[in-house]
């Protein structure tokens, strides 16, 4: 018969309120007394009940990751799911991956029955419905991305104003004018996820700035239709010397389209992408890019939650990663054509 909570407290010598609440947390308990408890446990093989602990608490020691299943996939996005949870587990707590498309529905009763002590939001939409439904259920959560009104808001994102005027500055003075961004996919734009529409309005800002017509495309996550693209781009606009990448999965389609041209990189065209070092280091050649911090956005994230589960005061954050431009193979000087 597996021991008990009075079998530790007899061989603790405890009271079993204090191996009780030991195992909660509910009331402060001496270090003392909770090393007797530990070891107690230690000696006769205890092992508390995970679903009987999370019901007398009222915790699940679970935080749910909301990553919508309409997005773009897991993928390039999989470098933030083991980071958040390396973390969440790090910090005792498990990860449960919410890809569920019928977003309100589901998050109500995800949250109405108790499955999870709070949430991480990805795929932020400028207006997103998942934000007044978990405030209206009094859940903490944090965001991997923000909205257009963060008040009152915990969040980690890349500063995309910053990578998009950092990349076109860099193709500026390297003496490129005619320079073109690949966004995301067009379902990205339509739903206003915030990054594909900051990265656009960003481009846009930044090349009028100096004086320069922007042209940007969406782009299916894909290979063939990052080949496609680019072949439409070089056909109808020769004259382009520079392209901005936002979505890795395209490289393949892209650099195969631009030697069909009979083009080289970067002897006449340059790539600038806003990936994550190891994707930007798959390519041949490797690419330029912002080196967008999966990893440590994922920890950080995942931070912010856990700072509010443990402590209900704990001050709001709202966090902008500027990562530096990594100049790799991809890019050059402007050479006429």
């Amino acid at each position: 018969m597996p021991p008990t909570m009075a079998d530790i407290a007899k061989r603790a010598g405890v009271a079993l309120s204090t191996v009780s609440y030991t195992l909660s947390g509910k009331r402060p308990i001496s270090d003392e007394a909770k090393q007797k408890v530990y070891q107690a446990m230690q000696e006769l093989g205890y092992h508390p009940n995970s679903l009987a602990r999370a019901l007398a608490t009222k915790r699940t020691k679970i935080i749910a990751l909301l990553y919508p299943s309409w997005a773009t996939g897991l993928g390039p996005q999989m470098e933030f799911v083991t980071s958040i949870a390396a973390s969440a587990t790090d910090q005792g707590y498990a990860l449960l991956l919410w890809t569920a498309v019928s977003e309100e529905q589901e998050v109500l009763n995800m949250t109405h029955h108790g499955f999870i002590d709070g949430a991480i939001l990805m795929e932020v939409a400028l207006q997103d419905p998942r934000i007044p439904l978990l405030q209206k259920q009094n859940l903490p959560f944090t965001m991997i991305g923000h909205c257009q009104d963060d008040q009152g808001l915990s969040f980690v994102d890349l500063d995309f104003d910053y990578a998009l005027e950092t990349s076109i500055s860099y193709l500026l003075e390297a003496g490129h004018t005619q320079i073109a961004l690949i966004n995301q996919s067009a379902s990205l734009l339509e739903r206003e996820t915030g990054y594909v529409v900051r990265s656009r309005d960003a481009y846009y800002r930044e090349m009028q700035k100096h004086g320069f017509q922007g042209l940007d495309r969406c782009c299916e996550p894909n290979e063939q239709a990052g080949y496609e693209v680019m072949t439409d781009l070089l056909t109808h606009h020769p004259d382009l010397s520079a392209f901005i990448l936002l979505t890795p999965w395209i490289s393949g389609g892209i650099i195969r389209a631009i030697a069909d041209k009979g083009l080289s990189i970067p002897g006449d065209i340059s790539l600038v992408a806003v990936f994550s070092p190891m994707l930007a280091q798959m390519t041949t050649p490797a690419l330029t890019s912002i080196d967008f911090p999966f990893e440590e956005m994922g920890h950080l994230g995942t931070q912010l939650l856990i700072q509010q589960l443990e402590d209900a005061d704990a001050p709001l954050s709202q966090l902008f990663i500027k990562p530096p431009l990594t100049i790799r193979a991809s890019s050059g000087p402007f050479h006429k054509r």
